[in-house]
């Protein structure tokens, strides 16, 4: 996806003038995709690896302990916290099997995982996002916070890992 010169700049402007806003809100404002979004934040914000991750990226995370895990249409935002459980393949769908979280994926859905540190609400925040092939987002994953609303550092060293793993495992 190829993002024009005055789209890249609206969508810059939006960022600086509302740093914590929700991307999707961004791409509403500057008419882009969600994708053209993550892919004008500073690299130092966002991280991104193709699809053929999800996979790997899931099981992963399933060991990282609660989550939040997040479902932003526009006109509804879902969370869902707790451990993110174990999924397989079947029938053409990623399988998670667990509650509070649980449900289907369409396997081939994924086209990037974005690994994004960037502040929302005034705290620091760490998310995996997962884009479909329209560069809309499927969900994202929050890293979880303990008592003082800080991030939990056995989830940020996994997280920071994880990204570094799979961003060295692309090719340049």
């Amino acid at each position: 996806m190829t993002t024009t010169p005055d789209t890249a700049a609206a969508i810059r402007a939006a960022l600086a003038a509302h740093p914590g806003a929700a991307l999707e809100d961004i791409a509403a404002q500057s008419g882009a995709s969600f994708a053209e979004v993550l892919a004008c934040l500073p690299d130092d914000e966002a991280v991104l690896v193709p699809g053929h991750h999800f996979e790997e990226a899931m099981a992963e995370i399933t060991r990282w302990g609660e989550i939040t895990l997040i479902i932003n249409t526009g006109d509804v935002i879902l969370e869902a916290k707790g451990e993110l459980p174990p999924g397989s393949v079947a029938q053409g769908y990623f399988n998670l099997h667990g509650r509070p979280i649980g449900g289907h994926i369409r396997a081939g859905a994924c086209a990037g995982v974005a690994f994004v540190t960037r502040g929302l609400f005034g705290m620091e925040a760490r998310s995996v996002q997962f884009l479909d092939t329209r560069g809309g987002c499927l969900f994202k994953i929050y890293l979880g916070r303990d008592a003082n609303r800080a991030l939990i550092p056995a989830q940020l060293a996994a997280f920071e890992a994880l990204r570094d793993r799979l961003a060295y495992a692309v090719p340049a």
